[in-house]
């Protein structure tokens, strides 16, 4: 277990993240491929993500 300074477990917490990002990752390519969403609606979502948290956003 990694704690920081201020008794957080950062391993589990950086887990939860990874396990997050990949089940929006999943449901985002099942929309696509059932036809629930486009993608450019897809790209859209992504641009809002990327501006909100600094990044760049990846192409559907």
């Amino acid at each position: 277990m990694e704690v920081n300074t201020e008794g957080e477990d950062t391993g589990s917490e950086r887990g939860e993240v990874h396990f997050l990002a990949a089940l929006v990752d999943e449901l985002m390519r099942q929309m696509l491929a059932s036809g629930v969403m486009t993608k450019d609606q897809l790209n859209a979502v992504e641009q809002s993500v990327a501006q909100r948290v600094g990044s760049s956003p990846r192409a559907w």
